[in-house]
Protein backbone atom coordinates (compact mmCIF):
# COMPACT_ATOMS: atom_id res chain seq x y z
CA UNK A 1 0.00 0.00 0.00
CA UNK A 2 1.09 3.54 -0.63
CA UNK A 3 1.70 5.95 2.21
CA UNK A 4 -0.98 8.24 0.78
CA UNK A 5 -3.58 5.46 0.96
CA UNK A 6 -2.68 4.71 4.57
CA UNK A 7 -3.00 8.39 5.53
CA UNK A 8 -6.31 8.80 3.70
CA UNK A 9 -7.66 5.63 5.30
CA UNK A 10 -6.66 6.77 8.77
CA UNK A 11 -8.21 10.22 8.29
CA UNK A 12 -11.44 8.76 6.91
CA UNK A 13 -11.71 6.26 9.76
CA UNK A 14 -11.14 9.05 12.30
CA UNK A 15 -13.75 11.22 10.59
CA UNK A 16 -16.31 8.41 10.55
CA UNK A 17 -15.69 7.67 14.24
CA UNK A 18 -16.07 11.35 15.15
CA UNK A 19 -19.26 11.59 13.10
CA UNK A 20 -20.75 8.51 14.75
CA UNK A 21 -19.96 9.95 18.19
CA UNK A 22 -21.57 13.29 17.31
CA UNK A 23 -24.68 11.63 15.89
CA UNK A 24 -25.00 9.22 18.82
CA UNK A 25 -24.72 11.97 21.43
CA UNK A 26 -26.57 14.84 19.72
CA UNK A 27 -28.74 13.39 16.96
CA UNK A 28 -30.42 10.46 18.67
CA UNK A 29 -30.54 11.63 22.29
CA UNK A 30 -31.21 15.37 22.30
CA UNK A 31 -33.38 15.98 19.23
CA UNK A 32 -35.88 13.08 19.69
CA UNK A 33 -36.40 13.93 23.36
CA UNK A 34 -37.23 17.51 22.41
CA UNK A 35 -39.65 16.32 19.71
CA UNK A 36 -41.38 13.87 22.03
CA UNK A 37 -41.64 16.46 24.79
CA UNK A 38 -43.27 18.92 22.41
CA UNK A 39 -45.73 16.30 21.14
CA UNK A 40 -46.94 15.17 24.55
Amino acid sequence: MNIELVIIGALSAYGIAATLRAVATDGYRRIPTRRYNQMT
